[in-house]
């Protein structure tokens, strides 16, 4: 009889679904794992991957995308993968198949002429055992139709030496042509230079550049590693953010074509053990957007520290709480909103909506698996309370990393070990989103870092509300992708009026870390079917205003 009870108890235990099983019906997202049905593999198979970039090379409507790696240990070189309809196919251009320390990538339209060129942020290295050669910064013009040539040499924006990082575009004097954001890395001759001072390539036309860095008040000896350009106070010029192991700050444009730090800006962006652990302890990530319906840009902010597993470590929300005398000021809200402390590194950080409830979403670079299933690790806004936005992971309980014998783990490299063969949890340095198959609903890739984990294309299938894509068509003296323009999406009928106001953002590209992003704003719009889109474009150059835009759509908006 007492061996027939602990039987029937032993199958009842059998019987019920583990932790993670009930954590995981929790998960409001769904993704898919979809490289392989995209066509990305075998070709991006053995890569060291650290940078990505999605933009449409041949204007066909959809995303192509360009990853970037560090050619050493038996990786392959960088790629294009060009899609035809959401399925990829390795381009063979020999000009773009290069050996980069590659983390910048971003496909711009650096000379107006209507389609993308690419520019590449990389820390040269001479040849070492493998021999093989590791490449600066580079530059390639697109000659139409996704046909690249290499424009490297004497263009003025890819320094022989200079360690380049993350990259970002911006019109920082408002002449139309966008300008280059390039950060260096910290650690002088690992970086491949004998400085660490991050740069600003102002373009002059005819794809030819001048470092501008000291003129327009970028000090010297100020390296960084994830960088993004937006309007945070409001008066249509462009200004940006740099985060380094050394400090995070914020520098505003004076709208004479220089810049300014903001007061108290590394004091209030300063983070408890930033720098430490031989400089391990960084903050690489960073992206601005509005996540209160404020019509102000607040900051989300993405951390590579040495040991989460051991530490655990938040990536940190500051909202934005007011313009006094043209300064904003910004407030650490990271506990109060729901952000909770990570196990794992989580270097790329995004805003955006990725169930369309119009309500945007704050994404990083870190997945967790649960038999096998793609669980990315996204924190869903729950709405406002008590004048606070709220955010919820539920990715995190899928499995039990890390547990006991994870966090026991002294050396770093056998942590990582066991963090593949475990397929519990991978993080990226990139994880650029874009909605790669048109379906509207935002993607994300990250490009994977060890050479016997594959890399990710996480195909969003989410059930959500309705959408809207919005580019702008600048012309004159309105760069042509756009790139600085304000857009700002109401219920239909309430345009201007502060209590209707469903989104905003600024069109950017080159932000988060090591990501390049298409020059598109996406919005949820939840159950909304109409509403009314205001673009503000850069430098005081205009508003315009479209009412009863349908949704479900790309919209195309020209000055």
């Amino acid at each position: 009889m007492r061996l027939y009870s602990v039987s029937l108890l032993m199958l009842s235990l059998f019987a019920l679904p583990s932790r993670g099983a009930d954590e995981a019906k929790k998960y409001p997202f769904v993704f898919v794992d979809a490289g392989e049905e995209a066509g990305l593999f075998p070709a991006l198979e053995a890569i060291k991957g650290h940078g990505a970039a999605w933009g449409d090379i041949d204007g066909d409507g959809w995303l192509d995308l360009y990853v970037a790696t560090f050619a050493a240990e038996g990786s392959k070189l960088n790629m294009l993968m060009r899609s035809n309809k959401g399925k990829f196919t390795l381009d063979d251009q020999k000009a773009l198949n290069i050996a980069t320390r590659g983390t910048g990538v971003v496909f711009a339209d650096l000379d107006n002429d209507g389609d993308l060129d690419l520019y590449i942020g990389s820390m040269p290295k001479a040849p070492g055992k493998d021999g093989i050669t590791s490449r600066g910064c580079s530059m390639f013009r697109n000659d139409g139709g996704g046909k690249f040539t290499d424009i490297s040499q004497d263009n003025g924006a890819c320094p022989a030496a200079f360690g380049g990082r993350s990259v970002a575009l911006f019109d920082f004097d408002g002449d139309g042509l966008l300008d280059l954001l390039v950060g260096e890395e910290p650690i002088v001759k690992y970086n491949g230079s004998t400085t660490k001072s991050s740069r600003i390539f102002r373009n002059k036309g005819n794809l030819q550049f001048e470092d501008v860095s000291r003129a327009v008040g970028l000090p010297e000896n100020i390296p960084w590693l994830g960088v993004s350009a937006a309007d945070v106070n409001n008066d249509g010029w462009p200004d940006f953010f740099l985060c380094a192991p050394g400090a995070n700050r914020l520098f505003l444009n004076d709208r004479k074509g220089k810049f300014v730090e903001a007061e108290g800006s590394a004091a209030i962006f300063d983070w408890k053990g930033l720098g430490a652990a031989g400089g391990d302890n960084m903050v690489c990530g960073v992206c601005f957007a509005d996540v209160n319906r404020d019509g102000l840009l607040d900051v989300v902010l993405g951390q590579h520290f040495s040991r989460p597993w051991n530490e655990p470590v938040a990536n940190r929300l500051y909202l934005n709480r007011g313009i006094k005398n043209g300064v904003p000021t910004f407030e650490d809200v990271t506990t109060k909103v729901g952000l909770s402390p990570l196990y794992m590194k989580a270097p790329h950080v995004e805003i955006q909506d990725f169930d369309n409830d119009g309500w945007p979403d704050i994404s990083a670079s870190l997945v967790k698996f649960h038999e096998g299933k793609p669980y990315p690790v996204i924190f869903r806004h729950q709405g406002i309370k008590d004048g606070l936005p709220q955010f919820r992971d539920d990715a995190w309980g899928v499995n039990d990393f890390p547990n006991a014998e994870d966090k026991a783990i002294k050396s770093t490299g056998t942590f990582f070990d066991t963090m593949i063969k475990s397929k519990k949890v991978i993080y990226s340095a990139p994880g650029p989103v874009g909605d790669y198959n048109n379906d509207g609903k935002l993607d994300i890739f990250m490009a994977n870092w060890w050479m016997e984990s594959r890399s990710l294309l996480l195909k969003n299938t989410t059930p959500g509300g309705n959408w809207l894509k919005v580019q702008v068509e600048g012309a004159k003296d309105v760069n042509r992708m756009g790139v600085g323009s304000r857009v700002k999406i109401y219920t239909a009928g309430k345009i201007g009026d502060p209590a209707g106001l469903i989104g905003c953002r600024d069109i950017a590209v080159g932000f988060g870390y090591a990501s390049g992003q298409s020059a598109v704003t996406h919005f949820g719009l939840g159950k909304e079917e109409t509403v009314d889109v205001e673009v503000i474009l850069p430098h005081g150059k205009g508003t315009i205003a479209k009412k009863g835009v349908k949704a479900n759509e790309a919209l195309t908006i020209k000055q």
